[in-house]
């Protein structure tokens, strides 16, 4: 009988969760799906330059589970450039964890002087953000 997976402890989730090749209507390319936890790895092993047993404490799972995750993503990255498919960032077995993940982020509208608050980790930039009472979009953090 096969174990179930556990779920990998990511700390955010990613901004950006399709790509596609230029000039190409999606509906016509064939889809490499990279799950959230693959995505991650990656994140850890090559924006962050961890080494593999510092990137395996973060996600709480061992060295070797890391490595095998960590190649996977790889291999199906290039897969998807190499052969012109798209890249779906989904699914997965994960949960956010880290240390701010219940210390919220306190936003203020420039324009209306709307003030509110959202937890950190929610993978919203505040660029992205709107005002939820003039649906403005200029936001800023309070703190900057």
């Amino acid at each position: 009988m096969v174990r179930p997976h556990k779920e990998r402890q990511i700390e955010q989730l990613p901004p950006v969760t399709h790509y596609k090749p230029v000039g190409k209507p999606l509906r016509s390319l064939e889809e490499v799906i990279l799950t959230i936890e693959e995505m991650e790895a990656v994140r850890l092993a090559d924006i962050e330059l961890l080494d593999q047993k510092s990137a395996a404490e973060r996600m709480a799972i061992s060295r070797p589970t890391f490595h095998r995750i960590v190649n996977r993503a790889h291999q199906k990255i290039a897969a998807a450039l190499w052969q012109g498919c798209a890249l779906r960032v989904d699914g997965g077995s994960f949960k956010i964890a880290h240390t701010c993940q219940k210390t919220p982020r306190d936003f203020l509208c420039q324009t209306c002087g709307h003030r509110w608050s959202l937890p950190h980790g929610t993978g919203q930039r505040c660029q992205e953000l709107v005002c939820p009472a003039c649906q403005a979009d200029t936001v800023k953090r309070e703190d900057e």
